[in-house]
């Protein structure tokens, strides 16, 4: 009789895991082009600030470790919209508005001397990004050292006025 319950035990675990694993990466399944023109800012903007804190790894996009593209790369194609993956690539898509008409969920390309810089607009002059080796996914004001080096914004999703 206990083995019966053990096993029953050991089977209830290996459905939990993949359960569990299934509701984690759901914010990551592919979603339909119907469905993505309806992708809420909120749950773009929701995913990238859950990411606050993943270390800094040059080329990483993914949950192990996110470069500044990676991460706006990751944080669309979690909702089926593939993105080009360099920052410099990100900074020729079209859609580029005047930063008083940005919206979360927006991307901010940087020119940064010669390198490309990418984040995702939060709103309320907040940004988050990967910024850079010694560091890792974090908030940030968009302050006027910023503002001084923003090269676009990006609006991929469509307008909320």
């Amino acid at each position: 009789m206990n083995t019966t319950w053990a096993r029953r035990g050991r089977a209830k675990n290996q459905l939990i895991f993949p359960m569990v694993m299934m509701l984690a990466c759901s914010a990551c399944a592919v979603r339909t082009e119907l469905e993505t023109l309806n992708i809420p800012r909120r749950q773009i903007v929701g995913l990238a600030q859950g990411l606050a804190g993943i270390p800094y790894v040059y080329g990483g996009s993914d949950i192990d470790g996110f470069d500044c593209s990676g991460l706006v790369f990751y944080v669309y194609d979690c909702f089926g919209i593939r993105l080009p993956r360099s920052a410099r690539e990100q900074a020729r898509l079209e859609g580029s508005v005047r930063l008083k008409h940005a919206a979360p969920g927006d991307i901010l390309i940087f020119k940064l001397k010669k390198i490309w810089h990418s984040a995702i607009f939060l709103g309320q002059n907040r940004f988050v990004h990967a910024p850079n080796a010694q560091g890792w996914v974090r908030f940030e004001e968009l302050n006027e050292y910023w503002r001084s080096h923003l090269h676009a914004v990006v609006a991929i999703l469509p307008s909320v006025r």
